[in-house]
């Protein structure tokens, strides 16, 4: 009986945990320091929504060529 509580418990907190959204920023760089002149993007992710991660969000601004290079330290960086 033990054992089933705590594989019950520990699907609930698995499950509890993959449910939760999370804010993710889209900062706009120039010459590596952030734009002052660009309003941050934010988009919310995780289950339920469009985008699964930042990483998804990042994916979409480097489609459009506007990710960040290091060599320029310019471009968007979402985190």
């Amino acid at each position: 009986m033990k054992k089933l509580l705590v594989i019950l418990a520990a699907a609930g907190m698995l499950f509890a945990m993959s449910s939760c959204t999370k804010t993710c920023t889209c900062n706009y760089y120039a010459d590596g320091k952030i734009d002052t002149t660009m309003t941050p993007d934010e988009f919310e992710v995780g289950m339920g929504k469009e985008y699964k991660n930042c990483a998804d969000v990042q994916a979409n601004f480097d489609v459009l060529n506007l990710s960040y290079d290091e060599k320029t330290k310019a471009g968007v960086k979402c985190e």
